[in-house]
């Protein structure tokens, strides 16, 4: 019969704030001492190690997802620049003041969300060629201007926080060596 193997012990726990009776089972009884233990320090290192293990993952999974939330971002701002190409385009042959007009209106505000995104367009014309921000596409002679002068600009480039989205494509000057 399974009520003599039981005993009525009264416990008190300081530490939780608690104290009950509860039933022990004799037979099931594990003794826990506050004696040192070798296993305690190789379980508290495996937890250490654990719980390092967790905060790195935590801060990796938190810097993918800023990754893939700025490269979103990027991926839809690449999607609008040749539409701010095709309305440099369409202001030069559209003959109409009020529809030229309106054109540059939608121009302007498309322009204005991307910046307050963080987008920047890159400054180029009258600029001296830089690598890391233009792409030559063709090189004039004019000797009126210095060498690496940028003299026109192809398509417009553009940074986003700071990295380069999308190279300008300029013609250089280049005076005869």
């Amino acid at each position: 019969m399974r009520d003599k193997n039981l005993k009525k012990e009264k416990v008190v726990c300081e530490e939780y704030n608690v104290d009950e009776n509860i039933n022990i089972e004799e037979d099931n009884v594990e003794v826990i001492s506050n004696e040192p233990n070798e296993n305690k320090n190789e379980y508290l290192e495996m937890v250490q190690r654990l719980q390092a293990d967790f905060d790195n993952y935590r801060r990796r999974t938190s810097q993918q997802l800023k990754d893939a939330k700025v490269e979103g971002q990027i991926s839809v701002i690449e999607a609008f620049l040749p539409s701010l190409d095709t309305f440099k385009e369409a202001k030069k042959i559209i003959k109409d003041e009020k529809v030229l007009e309106g054109v540059v209106m939608i121009e302007n505000k498309i322009i204005r969300i991307l910046e307050e995104l963080g987008v920047e367009k890159i400054d180029s014309i009258g600029q001296i060629y830089d690598p890391n921000l233009h792409n030559v596409i063709a090189v004039m002679k004019n000797e009126e201007k210095e060498n690496d002068i940028i003299l026109d600009e192809f398509q417009a480039g553009y940074k986003f926080n700071g990295k380069v989205i999308r190279y300008s494509k300029v013609i250089v000057n280049k005076k005869e060596d």
